[in-house]
């Protein structure tokens, strides 16, 4: 591959900055112009799997993720000026957002979506930051227990006390058998259950939480084993998709800029500006990540590579739903289900090369975390609405069998997944080792 200068790259890198803090200083203006909007009421969501509302997402904001701002701020922008379901969507289709970041977005959305008088969606969002809790590996068991107490006290407080049990229970779980927590975490989680358990009625749980908070279990607190799998690296882009990029940065800020002070509309030339800036930017990330993916040798190097094409595929997919609040990209909306299946097929890739890891790895014991672990992933991406169409039974089945494999490989006590069905519906939960034996 031919190099570019780097005079070259120092310019580029240089507009790219520019245009990005525009951006965010036109985006923090732009929430001095933003009121809450009133309360409203809304149509409850058909199932636990998200659906998008465009006609409720705020385009400037969700636009912002095109002109370069990170989704963390947006996500953050579109919270603090109760735009709940901007800053959803921009969860649903962001892959890269960090687990704790997601995590505790979605608690917020909680509430928000409660002030709003939405109660199907602010339950889905306790209920997804429930799920992140229990199938992430990437969260410390405190955060978990954490998560799981304010997902069940928001779902008390939305009068929803089956899902609101399940969720505080999973907090009794961790704070009860985790090896993880430091001793008086432990007793500050076993108190806060004791108050949310009376606020639900359960009164022999609220009292067995305070008796367990007085009298901790004697578990020594250890440090938490580091995953298995590597961490995903960040790739470094060639000049042409630097290019790109930038381009489509500098076009989706005028589309900002428009839908602010036009009261929501954009200038026909700007909009399609940004859709050709965009359909070239695909033109060149796809020929590019198809042959760097070919060239890579190492599978950590194909990893890397192919989240980096989800994480592009995930914004294309985005566009061609209409997600960010308007159409942009036409052709791409009528082709959405071809775009929906190259994204299933890289995830189907990405997961392929995690097995390919695995089994390469020495000692027999992390291959059977790492086995859970991925499996863990998998589901994740597939219950947060990441992986469209994945193989739900199929995984399901898979992870009940890695995490009785766990059971007889590793040496230490430790919590593991499984699931619940209430009502002709399932909820991912935590287990003890001796739930599984009694299984």
């Amino acid at each position: 591959m031919q190099q570019s200068s780097p005079s070259k790259f120092g310019v580029i890198s240089i507009i790219s900055t520019i245009v990005v803090i525009t951006l965010i200083i036109g985006l923090a203006l732009l929430s001095f112009f933003l009121e809450p909007e009133a309360p409203v009421s809304a149509e409850p969501v058909p199932s636990h799997k998200t659906t998008t509302d465009t006609e409720a997402i705020d385009a400037a904001l969700a636009i912002a993720v095109l002109a370069g701002v990170s989704e963390t701020d947006v996500i953050q922008q579109a919270i603090n000026k109760a735009r709940p379901d901007t800053a959803l969507a921009t969860i649903m289709f962001s892959p890269d957002v960090r687990a704790k970041e997601a995590a505790g977005a979605l608690l917020l959305l909680g509430e928000k979506f409660s002030q709003k008088n939405n109660l199907a969606r602010a339950i889905l969002s306790y209920q997804l930051a429930g799920t992140m809790a229990t199938l992430s590996p990437d969260l410390s068991d405190t955060l978990r227990a954490d998560i799981f107490l304010q997902a069940g006290s928001g779902l008390t407080a939305l009068d929803e006390p089956i899902l609101a049990k399940i969720y505080l229970d999973q907090a009794f779980l961790v704070a009860t058998e985790s090896p993880y927590l430091q001793a008086a975490y432990r007793h500050s989680v076993l108190d806060a259950l004791h108050r949310a358990y009376l606020d639900l009625g359960l009164k022999e749980e609220a009292r067995n939480s305070l008796n367990l908070g007085q009298s901790p279990a004697n578990l020594e607190a250890v440090p938490e084993r580091p995953l298995v799998l590597p961490d995903v690296q960040s790739v470094a882009l060639p000049m042409d998709a630097q290019e790109a990029e930038a381009q489509r940065w500098r076009a989706a800020q005028f589309v900002v800029k428009d839908l602010v002070e036009l009261g929501g509309t954009v200038r026909p030339e700007n909009l399609e500006t940004l859709r050709l800036t965009l359909l070239k930017e695909d033109e060149v990330k796809s020929r590019y990540f198809s042959e760097a993916i070919q060239a890579e040798s190492q599978l950590s190097g194909k990893v890397n590579l192919i989240r980096a094409r989800i994480a592009w595929q995930s914004t294309k997919y985005r566009i061609a739903k209409q997600a960010f609040g308007i159409g942009v990209v036409p052709e791409w909306e009528s082709f959405v289900g071809q775009i929906e299946a190259d994204l299933d097929g890289s995830y189907e890739e990405l997961y392929q090369l995690y097995n390919d890891i695995i089994v390469a790895i020495p000692i027999a014991s992390d291959i059977d975390r790492a086995t859970e672990e991925a499996i863990r992933r998998q589901v994740l991406a597939g219950e947060l609405g990441h992986y469209p169409n994945n193989p739900a039974e199929e995984l399901k089945a898979q992870l009940l069998a890695a995490s009785a494999t766990l059971l007889e490989t590793q040496p230490r006590t430790e919590l593991r997944v499984s699931y619940l069905s209430v009502e002709n519906t399932d909820y991912y939960t935590l287990i003890s080792e001796q739930d599984i034996v009694q299984q």
